[in-house]
């Protein structure tokens, strides 16, 4: 999933690329900065567990690892704001976002989610929702019962509604 620093920058790809030099964009942005720092505390947490455990003849249990990862990114991914109806703030993560959309759709019987993308954080929030339609459904209706979807589980789980949902049908499935 592709995640988007305040600055616009792929977290992921800056995540990736910590061990080679800072981008001349790296050296100046604060959030860029941010990650690159983590990414080598984690590197280095991960360095010291396996030197620790090899020396223990401990096995670092795979299942594990990956669950400490998926919290791990799950607390870096940015916040969004979602206005309710109150007028008051929810503070959501994207990742929270991403998983209330895909839960939401994970039985619409006329397409398969794709990518799920948000609007830079601190702006308005913003949904595009890449489909996969199934053959011989009218998008227009598709991406009518999309939006309300996920627009009526938004509302029920958090009391707000995104600014938009934009609906992009990348292909046809039989």
């Amino acid at each position: 999933m592709e995640v988007s620093l305040v600055c616009g920058a792929d977290m992921n790809r800056v995540w990736d690329n910590a061990l080679e030099p800072p981008t001349e964009h790296e050296v100046e942005c604060p959030a860029c900065q941010a990650v690159r720092t983590e990414a080598l505390r984690a590197g280095q947490l991960r360095d010291d567990t396996v030197a620790e455990d090899a020396q223990t003849r401990v096995v670092v249990d795979p299942l594990k690892l990956s669950s400490v990862w998926r919290s791990y990114s799950a607390d870096l991914s940015p916040r969004h704001c979602i206005v309710s109806d109150d007028g008051g703030d929810v503070e959501v993560r994207e990742t929270v976002l991403a998983t209330i959309v895909r839960e939401t759709l994970a039985d619409h019987e006329d397409g398969r989610l794709g990518r799920v993308r948000f609007s830079i954080p601190q702006a308005p929030l913003r949904l595009r929702i890449d489909l996969e339609v199934a053959h011989g459904v009218r998008i227009p209706e598709c991406a009518d019962r999309v939006r309300q979807r996920v627009s009526s589980e938004m509302y029920r789980q958090l009391g707000g509604r995104p600014e938009a949902i934009d609906i992009a049908v990348e292909d046809i499935h039989a």
